[in-house]
């Protein structure tokens, strides 16, 4: 039983690979969020960001936080595009938008954005962001308000808000430097190894 179990597991890794590989990505993108959604790829800042829109209604743009992408908000997107039209666009460098070269810092993220939601023809939104997308849903709000008509941040801290560094400090909740500075610190002087 013990030898089973690595080869089933590699076995369903070839499959896996073999389907990712024979699918259009972004056709299943938009699929997954239901019936009436498309995935576009939308080009801004020598770059792409990918831009998964449905529904009807005024437009109200949903950012994903750290390590995801815009598909954790398939449940809510299929409540939402009765009533709005949703805006889920990948964040510069996470699912299918491209990795820019530069400017990997929120207010950077917001200008991306900003400019592939203006591509698409949309200048009033509503804007929600969720973990590290609420910092970049605060910057498009902060540089961008007469076109947010409403702002919604939610599951993380606004740094330089309040008294965040406590918030962030707090051992309890580990998350927040899950993919911190232990690894460059773990590099730093080895860097000619990776």
């Amino acid at each position: 039983m013990a030898r089973v179990v690595p080869q089933l597991s590699a076995a369903l890794l070839f499959l896996a690979a073999v389907l990712a590989a024979a699918i259009d990505i972004g056709s299943v993108r938009a699929a997954d969020f239901g019936s009436g959604f498309r995935t576009k790829s939308v080009p801004v800042d020598g770059g792409t960001v990918a831009v998964t829109v449905g529904g009807s209604g005024p437009p109200i743009v949903l950012i994903h936080g750290y390590a995801e992408s815009s598909r954790m908000w398939k449940p809510l997107a299929r409540e939402l595009a009765p009533r709005f039209t949703v805006i889920a666009p990948d964040l510069p460098g996470f699912g299918q938008s491209s990795i820019p070269k530069t400017g990997l810092e929120m207010k950077t993220a917001a200008e991306r954005l900003h400019a592939a939601i203006n591509a698409l023809g949309y200048t009033k939104v509503r804007v929600v962001g969720h973990d590290i997308g609420l910092m970049v849903a605060y910057a498009y709000a902060a540089m961008y308000p007469q076109e947010v008509e409403k702002l919604a941040l939610m599951d993380a801290f606004l740094p330089g808000v309040g008294d965040w560094r406590a918030v962030y400090d707090n051992p309890g909740i580990w998350h927040f430097r899950f993919y911190g500075a232990t690894p460059e610190a773990l590099v730093k002087g080895r860097e000619r190894i990776y």
